[in-house]
């Protein structure tokens, strides 16, 4: 690395303003809530994203980065982003923001439960105990002052393994493609299925009182994806992460500013067990790739 990329505070910035967007995202989806259903606005959030993402790949002359040999990957890829992405927008329309964002915070832990079924990768008995306690907070959050019903909470754990899946397909795209390829065709596949279902799962007709909502939902969410992006490019994953779950804390202000809703101490316990365990299984990941590297420096 380089050293003018070895900028930890830097990227530790862009990694918060990038959590501040996505929950900024998920507050103008909860919004649109009052006027389309989570397909519709599925659909929205792909279609601005792409619009913005190509014009500005033109602006810069970087549409070569659209060239790929994996469609099929890609497609894959942008099938199981596409339906992670329905269930969060479903997720953050039926359940207060902090709750719907702590259920997508499961993602890790089904990234871990699916590294060796999906992967071939051993999972320790300490990796599945960190598990197990993850979904401990799950439960938490499940207790009745907090008034979910059964389908909030399935919704709510169909975002987070979605989301999990979404991560291993990354692993396998990252080792030939770049962030902006992988974005551009997720954005692509994903505004041709949500229109394809749209028929079927929403359909809703334009309402003009929506568009500064669509449009800002659309702006803030590809502004999250370019600032994580950049996050990353100047510190390592074990350091800019962590700063990804300060977005429960801009999900519990929306909640507390547009909805009046509070948190409640089992949401706030559930959420520091399941972040807490999100923590150490990506400290382990660390840990093992650091003895990877000095077993090959060793050898």
């Amino acid at each position: 690395m380089t050293k003018d990329l070895n900028r930890p505070l830097l990227g530790i910035f862009y990694a918060c303003l990038a959590a501040l967007m996505l929950a900024s995202m998920n507050m103008f989806a909860k919004m649109l809530g009052d006027f389309y259903g989570p397909i519709d606005i599925t659909f929205y959030r792909n279609i601005v994203a792409i619009i913005l993402l190509l014009t500005g790949m033109a602006i810069f002359r970087k549409l070569y980065l659209i060239k790929t040999k994996r469609h099929l990957a890609h497609f894959i890829r942008s099938t199981v982003g596409t339906i992670g992405m329905f269930f969060c927008m479903w997720a953050v329309i039926i359940m207060p923001l902090s709750i719907a964002t702590t259920f997508i915070f499961t993602a890790p832990l089904f990234v871990t439960l699916l590294s060796y079924p999906l992967l071939k990768e051993k999972v320790s008995l300490l990796r599945l105990s960190s598990v197990i306690i993850g979904f401990i907070g799950v439960y938490l959050i499940t207790n009745p002052e907090n008034n979910l019903s059964p389908m909030m909470i399935a919704v709510g754990l169909t975002a987070g393994f979605f989301n999990g899946v979404v991560a291993i397909c990354l692993r396998w795209l990252g080792s030939t493609e770049s962030s902006i390829t992988t974005n551009s065709y997720f954005f692509i596949y994903g505004t041709i299925l949500t229109i394809l279902l749209m028929p079927f799962l929403g359909g809703e007709p334009p309402k003009a009182e929506a568009g500064w909502m669509i449009a800002g939902m659309g702006v803030v969410g590809l502004a999250s994806l370019i600032l994580k992006t950049e996050g990353f490019r100047y510190g390592s994953a074990a350091l800019i992460s962590p700063f990804s779950y300060t977005m429960i804390i801009w999900a519990s202000i929306y909640d507390y500013l547009v909805w009046n809703n509070e948190l409640t101490i089992s949401v706030i316990l559930g959420s520091v067990i399941i972040i807490g365990s999100n923590l150490f299984l990506l400290w382990r990941e660390h840990r093992r790739g650091q003895l990877q590297k000095d077993i090959l420096k060793v050898s």
